[in-house]
C-alpha cells in the first residue's frame, strides 16, 4: 500500500522522500549542478501510462529484471503515481545504464543521495522520479510522482485518510 506525505517542500511516497529543488542537503540529498534544462515534451505533460512505460523501457534497456509490481493506485491518486520495481538490487553498471536510459527518455537528474541508501532524483515535466537501490526491501525501486495542485491535494487527502503508516 502506498503512503503519500506532503510537507513543506518534501514529498514521501512508499517510504521514499523526494526533496524539492530548494532543499539542498536535506536528509543527505545533494542537488546536481544546474545544467541545460530538458526541453519541453512534445505533446505536453506525459500521462501516467506514458511515464510507467518510460520507466519499464529504461529498466529493460539497462538490463534490469522486473520484480512483482506494486498494486496499482486507485481513486484520485491513480494519475499521480507511476512506479517500477526490480527483482533485487542492481549493480553499479546497471544503475549507470538506467540513469542514461532515463536521460535519453527526457528525464533530468536533479539530486543524489549517498547514505543511508543511495538514490537519484530526476524530473520530466510535472513528474518527479526517485530511484533507490536496496533499502528495507533490498530491491531497485523507481517511483515517479506528478506535481501540481490536483495531485498535491490528492496526496494530502490520502495522508489524512490513511495516516502516516498507510
Amino acid at each position: 500500500m502506498w503512503v503519500a506525505l506532503v510537507g513543506v517542500g518534501v514529498l514521501g511516497v512508499g517510504g521514499a522522500v523526494l526533496a524539492s529543488d530548494d532543499e539542498d542537503g536535506l536528509d543527505g540529498w545533494v542537488r546536481e549542478p544546474a545544467g541545460a534544462e530538458v526541453a519541453a515534451r512534445v505533446g505536453g505533460d506525459p500521462s501516467r501510462g506514458t511515464v510507467a512505460a518510460e520507466l519499464a523501457a529504461a529498466a529493460t534497456a539497462a538490463g534490469l529484471t522486473p520484480g512483482a509490481p506494486h498494486p496499482a493506485e486507485q481513486g484520485e491518486l491513480a494519475d499521480c503515481i507511476a512506479d517500477w520495481r526490480g527483482d533485487g538490487p542492481a549493480d553499479d553498471g546497471r544503475l549507470a545504464a538506467l540513469e542514461t536510459a532515463l536521460e535519453e527518455r527526457g528525464w533530468q537528474v536533479t539530486a543524489r543521495r549517498g547514505e543511508p541508501v543511495g538514490a537519484v532524483a530526476l524530473k520530466s515535466g510535472s513528474w518527479r522520479l526517485e530511484f533507490t537501490n536496496g533499502g528495507l526491501v533490498d530491491t531497485l525501486s523507481l517511483v515517479a510522482t506528478r506535481s501540481g495542485r490536483t495531485c498535491e491535494e490528492a496526496f494530502r487527502r490520502a495522508e489524512a485518510t490513511r495516516g502516516p503508516r498507510g
